[in-house]
């Protein structure tokens, strides 16, 4: 998930948590939304309820005062209408856009944490991803995340051009599966669990 899908994601979430008129508003705007004051808040929501308005304007005027009035903040707040006028009007304070977020490299971490969801929901395609998530990230599963790691660390790494390297690691894998095999045969438990799942012995 890159930092722009991340960002987005906690903006959505903030942007539920606010009160029912304001969850339309661009994306742009929650955060300096949802960080005024519970007065403040309550202000705008008043307002919203009543007419959509410039959100920008709406910010300026709750800043610049410290007495709030529902009308005024509504009339300092209208959108601006198209065509002519008469009378120079203030100019309006537009929050710019966010600028572009470079994707950066995915975290190893990250990485590895969704290699080890992808395993799980292969052997439990029933599994739903904030389950699949919990239980890749908890203490259980904490070995076979660091073998997912190591084999990830292990493939990439330059040493892996090595003949040498890759076939110890074919047969440190080939050798690891059949004691993984053998401690399945010797588990009742894990003979159903294999049999129910939809893990692929070849």
């Amino acid at each position: 998930m890159s930092q722009w899908d991340q960002r987005k994601k906690r903006l959505l979430k903030s942007r539920e948590a606010l009160p029912e008129s304001l969850r339309e508003i661009p994306l742009r705007y929650v955060e300096d939304v949802a960080g005024l004051s519970a007065d403040a808040l309550r202000a705008l929501d008043r307002v919203y309820s009543i007419e959509p308005v410039n959100i920008p304007r709406a910010l300026k005027y709750l800043r610049e005062n410290l007495v709030l009035s529902i009308d005024d903040m509504l009339e300092f707040s209208k959108p601006e209408k198209p065509g002519p006028k008469n009378v120079a009007e203030p100019p309006v304070e537009v929050t710019p856009a966010p600028p572009p977020i470079v994707p950066s490299s995915p975290d190893p971490e990250e990485i590895d944490t969704q290699t080890l969801v992808r395993l799980l929901q292969s052997c439990y395609p029933n599994m739903l991803d904030v389950p699949a998530f919990a239980l890749a990230e908890s203490d259980v599963m904490s070995e076979a995340l660091m073998v997912v790691a190591a084999t990830r660390k292990a493939i990439e790494s330059e040493h892996a051009k090595s003949d040498f390297v890759i076939l110890s690691l074919l047969h440190l894998f080939a050798k690891s599966k059949k004691q993984v095999f053998e401690k399945i045969q010797g588990n009742p438990a894990f003979l159903k669990a294999l049999e129910n799942s939809k893990v692929a012995l070849d």
